[in-house]
């Protein structure tokens, strides 16, 4: 992705599951380079809206942080910055190395962009800003998302918010399916709402366990050797002596197993 605000967004998507309102609105006060020993973290407390004036009279001015300048004279809609969705939102992030670095090089970029024409540049406060300080909306992300993919027909199609499933389920594969720790990125209100919401999205540990199972439980035992081989020549395994397995695999085996049986 050339497009640098369009590829930050997309990193801290994949790495935080953001919602793409909480992307836009992230400040750099939100970020701790020295936090975790040197990892580095970002604070996920804010969301960024655009809504219809009429109803933002009703909305409670309580949850309300920010109204920005309208761009245009006579708008009927005004941005704002709110409260995060929950309470379970408000969560903090870990960095990955490479996510950093694009940290750091882009809070230089904007300190450049500023110095150019610092009476011309309308600083926003945001983290994802237009070149003239403007902060970037959520329906801009969209629209730079959607650009991308028609110049890239060669990947599955999807919508912004997809990224944020994409990174769930991503790290729910790689924990080995430990549900509370992706609770605590993704900022699900409960641990049964991320699983009744991504649980259908992997399917392929289902089908690699379904596979096995068939192999393994209709296969005719060769009698005449303790352990059978079918004839594709793979190992076969009686039901009784699969139970004594599990029941005595490591953790990391259970694991496994657990998320072929969530996913």
């Amino acid at each position: 992705m050339e497009d640098p605000i369009l590829h930050l967004a997309v990193h801290l998507t994949l790495v935080g599951a953001l919602r793409e309102g909480e992307v836009a609105g992230l400040t750099p006060e939100d970020i701790d380079f020295d936090a975790a020993n040197g990892m580095g973290t970002f604070t996920v407390n804010r969301s960024m809206q655009r809504v219809q004036k009429d109803t933002l009279a009703q909305v409670d001015k309580g949850c309300i942080l920010r109204i920005f300048p309208d761009k245009l004279e006579g708008s009927k809609t005004s941005l704002i910055l709110k409260d995060t969705k929950t309470e379970a939102s408000c969560r903090t992030i870990f960095m990955t190395a490479a996510l950093r670095e694009e940290l750091k090089q882009w809070l230089e970029r904007l300190k450049r962009e500023e110095a150019l024409d610092p009476e011309r540049y309308r600083n926003s406060g945001m983290l994802l800003r237009l070149p003239n300080g403007l902060a970037v909306e959520p329906v801009l992300i969209r629209k730079k998302f959607l650009k991308w993919q028609d110049a890239h027909p060669e990947f599955p199609r999807i919508v912004f918010h997809g990224l944020r499933h994409s990174s769930a389920t991503y790290q729910l594969m790689i924990s080995g399916g430990d549900i509370k720790a992706v609770q605590g990125t993704t900022g699900h209100a409960s641990a049964d709402m991320l699983v009744n919401t991504y649980a259908h999205i992997q399917q392929s540990s289902r089908v690699e366990l379904g596979k096995k199972f068939e192999s393994g439980f209709y296969a005719k035992p060769d009698t005449s050797s303790p352990q059978a081989v079918s004839a594709a020549g793979e190992p076969t395994i009686s039901m009784t002596a699969l139970l004594e397995l599990l029941k005595d695999a490591d953790p990391e085996m259970k694991a496994k197993l657990r998320l072929a049986l969530l996913t």
